[in-house]
């Protein structure tokens, strides 16, 4: 998390070595490199932001093979209820639910496979196939509500 480079993992080199063992578990939640609560701090005369926030879940061995991992991804729309609604009453954090979705359904048209029910699936190259599962409105608090878009990810076998 603190080194970058493209060989950051390279664990020979004495100069990272040296860098890693400057900082502590302190110095790492100072710095924002840890988060211990998921506080979304707005400054004074900060614009209002929306967030994307992505993470995996759920995991499980692949049926058909054992050397690869199912999973659900999700992607958590954050916005301030201050700038929630859009010209023409459209929803900001479904609208960009609504863009995530397109991309993955734009990956459809050219590698979609269907079921009998007609339901693409969607195919990543390397990644395998996805199937929506739900998307949810959450509040937050006072200031913050989120809809979070799931999918299931299902590896190729």
């Amino acid at each position: 998390m603190i080194i970058n480079n493209p060989d950051c993992l390279e664990t020979t080199n004495p100069d990272y070595k040296s860098v890693i063992d400057s900082f502590s578990l302190g110095d790492l939640i100072d710095k924002g490199y840890i988060r211990l609560n998921p506080k979304i701090a707005r400054g004074t005369h900060e614009e209002i932001k929306s967030y994307i926030i992505i993470s995996l879940d759920d995991f499980s061995l692949n049926r058909k093979n054992p050397n690869f991992m199912d999973y659900n991804i999700n992607f958590d729309i954050v916005c301030y209820n201050d700038a929630w609604v859009l010209n023409d009453l459209k929803i900001r954090p479904l609208m960009i639910c609504g863009y995530i979705d397109g991309i993955l359904n734009s990956l459809t048209n050219k590698n979609a496979t269907f079921q009998k029910d007609h339901k693409p699936q969607i195919r990543l190259t390397g990644i395998g196939t996805y199937k929506f599962l739900n998307c949810n409105e959450v509040v937050l608090n006072e200031d913050l509500s989120m809809y979070s878009l799931s999918y299931h990810g299902i590896h190729f076998s």
